[in-house]
């Protein structure tokens, strides 16, 4: 029996309203009927990629080994995030500053920047992006994650997302995928439960095309596909959309598949793919 749930993923694992309104809430409310002593830790973070997602999981780990928790008594559920999406440890002042004062130049999409691996922020402060809305970071500095650096102007930043020849190129894949297996084989290393998921098929789809690549071969043989759902959730829901015609799938929000931002999965979307997608993989892990 599952005794201590943990999950993790980006803003498709996560809500600042209502944790039921996603995958991690869901799936948390249905092992509790089974178990209602479950215990459950959530790790995600809107925008965090695949570095964030595996330290936060493992440092919960780990941490519930601390607390007494049996390795084999513990199911880990991820979604994975953005290949594109990297993240840096930061603490020279200056070069926070320099960061901060580009936010005005990012028009949406933004969360809480500079945080710790528990998401705290020490020596608060805040900043505004153009439409106005206004973000926590730390001072002090921590975990600057960005989605592509578009947002940035800071020069090393620029140069990171030019090294490949490619938008999601050798160098981006390879350390998403060295982050997937470094969490699967913790995990196996270990007798933890594990199920790995993908936000959109584009993550596994970076993953198999340069799969022959000499930098990722050797990790993509590590890959266990048993532990794998290898539909991504936004592609899985638009196949539940009815069509306008053979060309355009109508994505019409109001159907409650997806949030009004058409990216993000509504309600009706996350019952549809943890009772059909996920529920079913757990049962048969």
């Amino acid at each position: 029996m599952i005794k201590h749930l943990i999950t993790g993923g980006c803003s498709f694992s996560h809500s600042v309203r209502n944790t039921i309104d996603t995958w991690p809430g869901y799936i948390t409310k249905y092992l509790k009927n089974k178990n209602p002593e479950l215990t459950y830790k959530h790790t995600g973070y809107p925008s965090q990629g695949q570095e964030l997602i595996q330290k936060k999981v493992m440092l919960e780990i780990i941490e519930s080994f601390e607390r007494g928790i049996k390795p084999e008594d513990i199911q880990v559920i991820v979604m994975w995030s953005g290949t594109n999406r990297k993240a840096w440890w930061i603490d020279n002042k200056n070069i926070v500053n320099d960061i901060v004062k580009l936010m005005p130049n990012l028009i949406n999409g933004r969360a809480s920047e500079f945080l710790s691996l528990k998401d705290n922020i020490t020596e608060t402060a805040y900043f505004k992006i153009a439409n106005g809305t206004q973000f926590q970071y730390s001072s002090s500095g921590g975990w600057y994650f960005t989605v592509d650096g578009s947002e940035c102007g800071v020069e090393f930043i620029k140069q990171y997302y030019m090294f490949d020849n490619t938008p999601i190129g050798i160098g981006k894949t390879t350390i998403s995928l060295e982050n997937i297996i470094m969490l699967q084989n913790f995990c196996k290393l270990n007798n933890i439960k594990l199920i790995q998921q993908f936000y959109m098929d584009t993550v596994l789809e970076d993953i198999e095309q340069y799969k022959d690549h000499l930098n990722i071969n050797y990790l993509y043989k590590q890959l266990d596909f048993n532990t794998v759902i290898k539909n991504g959730m936004f592609n899985y829901l638009q196949t539940l959309l009815p069509m306008v015609d053979d060309r355009i799938k109508f994505n019409n929000n109001k159907l409650g598949y997806f949030m009004a931002d058409r990216l993000h999965p509504g309600m009706l979307g996350v019952e549809a793919w943890c009772n059909n997608i996920l529920l079913p993989f757990l049962e048969t892990e």
